[in-house]
Formats: structure tokens, sequence, C-alpha cells
């Protein structure tokens, strides 16, 4: 994969770190969605372009799963998103965003760098 920081590695700590934050927005953490959006935020985080072309990552997982393509793992990603727990998205995104919630961030592409920018802080 173009981009990749072979010196950056995601730990362990920073993948559950990532799990929870998903579960705690509302997201069904054993949907395939979800799975996709924790491992397009682990691309983020090893990647050292600062600008994120969704598509790519959308061939990335692709080519890691080898069963899927990018459309499909795009529209997962969308149902994944679109069928979240609002109640629990509105109680807890103010606390792990730092920001009013606003349904706008419920993109694919802004909740994965979203995700992927409270990571690089954390850590």
């Amino acid at each position: 994969m173009k981009g990749k920081n072979e010196s950056i590695v995601i730990s362990p700590k920073q993948v559950i770190t990532i799990f929870n934050i998903l579960r705690a927005i509302g997201l069904n953490t054993s949907h395939r969605g979800t799975k996709y959006i924790n491992k397009a935020v682990q691309i983020i985080m090893v990647s050292d372009n600062d600008i994120v072309i969704i598509e790519n990552i959308y061939k990335s997982i692709a080519n890691l799963y080898g069963n899927v393509t990018p459309k499909q793992v795009k529209n997962d990603i969308s149902y994944a998103l679109n069928s979240r727990q609002e109640e629990k998205t509105i109680k807890n995104f103010e606390r792990i965003f730092n920001f009013e919630y606003d349904k706008y961030y419920f993109t694919n592409k802004n909740i994965i760098e979203e995700i992927a920018r409270i990571i690089k802080v954390q850590y």
C-alpha cells in the first residue's frame, strides 16, 4: 500500500480503543461494516499521508479481505452507520469527539477521519 509507514505499528490498545469508540457511538461491533471502519482507521494510522482518499481505503480493505469489492466495503460501512443506535450516539458523541452531535459526521469519510483524529491525539 502506498503511503504506508512501516515504523508505525498499531498497538492492541489502539485497536481496542477504536472498537470501544465504535461501540460507544452506537454501532453494532459484530457487523462487517463496523469491522471495516475499524480497519480503515488502522490504515489511516499507519499512513504517512495527510490527505485521506476514501476510495483507496476501500480498495485496501477489499484487497486485505479478498472476498469483497470496494463497493461492497463502502455499502457495508454505510449500512453500519445508518443502522446505529441513535440514542446511544447522541448520549456519547460529545464526550468522545469533544464537539456537539451532528448527523453530518455520520458519513463514511467523516466518521473514519474523526475516529482516526482522536486515536492520533490520544497516542
